[in-house]
């Protein structure tokens, strides 16, 4: 078994993402959500603080270059809840996670996820760091961490904007989490710890088992049993959540299962949109004999603000989509720069894309007929599209 004794709780709370806190006790490098989640999980990289090839932008949105240091990291805390949240949130919950007051939702969301309300789980698993409430303390435990990240920023060419920003975040971070932040995580945690004997006797309920016999199958095969009977059809989430856990199985059947409930769930997911564009082009199991289709898929997920698939358009590392022409992933690379400049990811992404070189090819390394095309794309793409996706991230 992959993961042991934990297997049981996972699955109850496997179709709300809080998975994260049962297992984080096991797998300390596994991805925690964190209010200050610098340092917890890398991005792929993508674009660095600045373009090599594009022109300065000095003075340019003004309005949003003129953030104070509260109001960006505020941004940058929204953005990441809404990312590891996905489901909308009630938006006064919201503006309380984005001002550090994780208490007042905890007092809304504890009787709900008592009541097996899979997303008031996912909410407390965010709430309670993934189970390790030390670990929200983290960067300010680090000897020269600041300076660290700041000069790997300077090296990469961050711009000047992008240094104060990421210097006003790591002092924020620095100072480690408030007392309410605290608390709260170790509340949520309590709840969790008090749910569990009837938790782990939901599962074997619902799996027709007892925990025994559960522990020596192998947990990929009772995680797809127990997310099959626990499907609601028209639930999107649980629906990409049961053919993620298919394609990691990696069979024809299970693969063919999980395209099925992709296309169901591409109608209103993002992410499954992009999960089912890498199928199409990858195979699932075998590629789609046009791309074209894929295409579509993924600029639809793409200007809803998945980064998956942003990172498929933008990234040359990503080889799901090779025959991507050259002037389309300039064009896109330029769109998810701007998205990171603006803090639409979150602070890890922030913190990660400020000091990572980017790989992303400039103009100059496109012919002179593909560089017009580049630039126009772009500019196309930088109008109304980026606006609406800033829009949807919560970053506009």
């Amino acid at each position: 078994m992959r993961r042991g004794w934990a297997l049981a709780l996972s699955l109850l709370i496997l179709a709300g993402g809080a998975l994260l806190w049962l297992h984080s006790a096991h797998e300390p490098s596994a991805h925690r959500p964190s209010q200050t989640g610098i340092t917890e999980r890398p991005r792929a990289r993508t674009s660095g603080g600045r373009s090599p090839t594009a022109a300065p932008r000095e003075g340019e949105d003004a309005a949003r270059s003129a953030d104070t240091a509260q109001t960006f990291n505020q941004r940058l805390r929204c953005t990441q809840t809404r990312l590891f949240l996905k489901r909308a949130m009630p938006p006064q919950e919201l503006a309380l996670l984005c001002a550090r007051r994780p208490l007042a939702v905890l007092q809304i969301e504890a009787p709900l996820a008592q009541a097996g309300d899979p997303h008031a789980m996912q909410v407390l698993g965010l709430i309670g760091n993934g189970g390790r409430c030390d670990f929200l303390s983290v960067a300010s435990t680090l000897p020269n961490h600041r300076a660290n990240m700041l000069a790997l920023a300077q090296k990469n060419g961050a711009t000047r904007q992008t240094m104060q920003r990421l210097d006003d975040l790591l002092a924020e971070e620095q100072q480690g989490p408030t007392a309410e932040e605290l608390e709260a995580c170790r509340q949520s945690n309590e709840v969790f710890r008090k749910l569990q004997p009837s938790m782990l006797q939901q599962v074997a309920g619902v799996l027709g088992r007892s925990l025994q016999a559960l522990r020596g199958e192998d947990e990929l095969d009772v995680e797809i049993e127990y997310a099959r009977k626990t499907l609601l059809r028209g639930d999107a989430e649980a629906e990409e959540t049961l053919a993620n856990l298919l394609l990691q199985k990696g069979t024809p059947d299970s693969q063919a299962e999980a395209v099925t409930l992709l296309r169901d769930a591409a109608d209103s997911s993002p992410s499954a949109k992009a999960a089912l564009a890498r199928c199409m082009l990858q195979g699932c199991p075998t590629p789609a004999p046009d791309s074209s289709g894929a295409h579509q898929l993924l600029v639809d997920a793409a200007t809803s603000g998945d980064l998956f698939a942003l990172m498929t358009l933008a990234s040359p590392e990503h080889d799901v989509y090779p025959d991507l022409p050259a002037p389309e992933r300039y064009a896109w690379g330029e769109f998810l720069q701007r998205l990171h400049e603006e803090g639409c990811f979150g602070v890890t992404d922030y913190a990660t894309w400020a000091t990572v070189p980017s790989r992303r090819p400039g103009l100059t390394a496109l012919s002179p007929a593909d560089a017009v095309l580049a630039q126009a794309r772009a500019a196309e793409l930088l109008g109304k599209p980026l606006d609406q996706t800033r829009a949807r991230l919560g970053c506009d």
